[in-house]
């Protein structure tokens, strides 16, 4: 029987790494559904769902942090084999910064229920203008009730300088 789960890992980006930890997944008979890799400065952030027989699970996740020591590996149950929102939008958000500014936008989603399956925040000094520019990329899973407009129109009500698009 097939046990499915997601393992996050965080550490140190080396050439070749993400290549590698897939082989050792797949000679023990392993497969990733689904995956995502962030790197930021000189670090990785990825996360991997995880399909493999039930029996080769725990020697998997024994390889794994054998094989690859400088890491940090953590384990979790996944809800299902695929597990897709029923309505997403990918928004992109340009203001000038400010304090709270995330914040304010994490409310939002809250208050919607919306789910963030991908986010990614960037501030920009631009010295033309004199001050530091934000700008976002937001992949959201919308419930039924909440359109794409309606989301579009609360973000851009956070401030007179605030630009929200569909990517």
């Amino acid at each position: 029987m097939k046990k499915i789960f997601i393992t996050s890992i965080l550490g140190p980006v080396t050439p070749g790494l993400i290549k590698a930890l897939a082989k050792a997944t797949r000679e023990l008979g392993g497969e990733w559904l689904s995956s995502r890799v962030v790197k930021l400065d000189d670090r990785f952030a990825a996360m991997m769902k995880v399909s493999i027989e039930e029996e080769a699970e725990a020697k998997l996740k024994a390889e794994l942090e054998a094989q690859f020591s400088e890491l940090q590996f953590f384990y979790d149950k996944a809800l299902s084999e695929t597990h897709e929102p029923e309505k997403s939008v990918d928004l992109i958000f340009d203001c000038n910064d400010r304090p709270g500014l995330t914040r304010d936008i994490d409310d939002i989603f809250a208050n919607l229920d919306l789910i963030v399956d991908n986010m990614e925040v960037n501030r920009f000094q631009v010295s033309s203008l004199g001050n530091t520019v934000f700008s976002s990329r937001f992949s959201v899973a919308l419930p039924d009730n909440v359109s794409t407009e309606s989301v579009i129109e609360l973000l851009e009500g956070i401030g007179d300088d605030v630009r929200v698009h569909v990517a």
